[in-house]
């Protein structure tokens, strides 16, 4: 009979403690997680149990605040070039068109060019059907689209078309005095675009300039 109370107690034991362990933490999460030197009902007896409570406290606000980051915050930080988003393993880079400027990008033509597989991997694929008829008409009247200038903070209006002449696409209608007089571009200086899904819109960022990078 003995041995038959043992073997029942046994997995009893173990449904309280995971009650207790369920407990603790939706008391955690009641209160936003434990404070630095906050301790649940009564304090540690030891330095090892000490520490290993500081180690759960961190582990459990970490996990917080990863689980309240939303893509929305994500897409709202990039637009504004800056970012709070906590990340452990690489550094998150929005900018899938990145391109050093070019005589051709800065003079009479009046465009940046684009190449086609950029284009056609970053950004066709997140516009509607009539977006890129727009861009790729015959016409070549182009697509109207709203540029944020991450570094200034300001909204600019370009048209973005599929240049007939050859397999790229462009931005013009605006490129020359928005953007490379008024940020004064220079042959070799960095600028980064992509596409922002949750705003539709580019989003523009001068990366690094000439002149830096060879001093």
């Amino acid at each position: 009979m003995r041995r038959i109370e043992i073997l029942v107690l046994v997995p009893v034991c173990s449904t309280v403690l995971l009650f207790l362990d369920l407990l603790l933490q939706a008391t955690m999460e009641k209160h936003g997680g434990f404070g630095r030197g906050e301790v649940p009902w009564n304090q540690p007896r030891n330095k090892e149990s000490a520490e290993e409570l500081e180690r759960s406290r961190v582990a459990f606000n970490l996990r917080r605040m990863r689980t309240s980051y939303t893509l929305g915050d994500l897409l709202e930080e990039s637009s504004r070039g800056v970012s709070t988003h906590l990340s452990l393993y690489h550094h998150y880079d929005p900018f899938t068109i990145k391109k050093k400027m070019k005589p051709s990008d800065l003079g009479n033509l009046c465009r940046l060019l684009v190449p086609s597989d950029l284009v056609e991997k970053y950004i066709l694929p997140f516009l509607n059907t009539d977006q890129i008829k727009q861009v790729n008409q015959e016409t070549n009247l182009g697509l109207k689209v709203s540029v944020w200038d991450m570094n200034t903070q300001s909204m600019h209006q370009l048209v973005f078309k599929r240049w007939s002449t050859s397999r790229s696409y462009i931005f013009n209608d605006g490129w020359t005095k928005d953007f490379v007089r008024r940020r004064n571009l220079v042959e070799g200086d960095e600028i980064g675009l992509y596409w922002d899904t949750y705003h539709s819109r580019f989003n523009f960022n001068v990366l690094s300039r000439a002149a830096a990078a060879a001093s």
